[in-house]
């Protein structure tokens, strides 16, 4: 008895450790909404920027999400998931937020939104890798090389241009 209650206990533990079950379409929204955003701000880095490397990184980061969204729209299209057509209301906030900041803030406060927002894409990417989805875990496996490099630019130039604007943890 005791052995058939442990049993239950450890597969109770092994199911509750393994998390929610992967869902396609909700990849599909998240990883659109972040490249969306991250298309229009990267736009506004690319033109608003006091460093040259700043701007160069977020024509980068512009065009390679243009480019994820356009690998991603046929998957979508297959799965018949509307791709978002407006950003959510946070992306939208933050857009806001770093338009409205000092020239010398903007570039560090860019950077460490794009290091917070490819970490959070490489967390969902690492997810549709590891599903059960043949074409999200090739799109994934493909897309995180990319991602993976722009996140370590943007953690460089963060780096570089002293680590965060805001007194995070204070």
């Amino acid at each position: 008895m005791r052995a058939l209650l442990s049993l239950v206990l450890l597969l109770a533990a092994c199911y509750r450790a393994a998390g929610p079950p992967f869902d396609a379409n909700a990849f599909l929204a998240t990883t659109a909404n972040l490249a969306i955003s991250d298309v229009d701000v990267g736009t506004l880095a690319a033109r608003r920027a006091q460093l040259p490397e700043t701007r160069q990184l977020g024509a980068a980061v512009a065009g390679e999400q243009r480019a994820l969204l356009a690998a991603m729209a046929p998957l979508a299209q297959r799965r018949r998931v509307a791709m978002p057509a407006v950003l959510e209301e946070r992306r939208v906030a933050l857009r806001q937020n770093l338009s409205m900041l000092a020239p010398d803030m903007f570039d560090r406060a860019f950077a460490l939104a794009m290091v917070q927002d490819y970490d959070a894409l490489l967390g969902i990417l690492g997810d549709a890798a590891h599903s059960g989805d043949d074409d999200l875990r090739a799109f994934a496996k493909g897309a995180r090389p990319t991602v993976a490099a722009r996140r370590r630019a943007a953690a460089a130039l963060l780096s570089r241009l002293g680590g965060s604007p805001f007194n995070v943890g204070m």
